[in-house]
C-alpha cells in the first residue's frame, strides 16, 4: 500500500496532518467514481489529496466543515508519498 503523508495549513493558521488508510484510499474510489484510487495519488492531484486529508480528519472524529468551505480554507498543502514496492514485490532486474 501507499505510505502517504499529508499535511494541510489552514488560512487560520492550523497545521495537521492526515495519514489516510486504506478505508480512506476506498472512499476516495467511490466518491469520485476512480477504478484505482492508488493510481490516482500516483497522479498527484491535489484536489484528491485535500479530499483525503479532509475525509481521514473527519473520520478520526473532528469537526469539519464541508468539503468546498475546507477546501477554501487551505493555504498549503505538502505531501510525501513512499510508493516504493511492498517487501517481495519489487520488479526483478536483468
Amino acid at each position: 500500500m501507499i505510505n502517504l503523508e499529508i499535511t494541510i495549513t489552514t488560512t487560520a493558521g492550523e497545521t495537521f496532518s492526515a495519514r489516510p488508510n486504506t478505508g480512506t484510499i476506498m472512499a476516495l474510489e467511490a466518491h469520485y467514481k476512480l477504478e484505482s484510487g492508488i493510481t490516482a495519488i500516483q497522479q498527484m492531484n491535489l484536489g484528491y489529496f485535500a479530499w483525503l486529508a479532509w475525509e481521514k480528519r473527519r473520520h478520526d472524529g473532528h469537526t469539519v466543515p464541508p468539503f468546498d468551505k475546507f477546501r477554501a480554507q487551505i493555504e498549503d498543502m505538502d505531501f510525501e508519498v513512499d510508493t516504493a514496492p511492498l517487501p517481495g514485490k519489487e520488479t526483478p532486474t536483468g
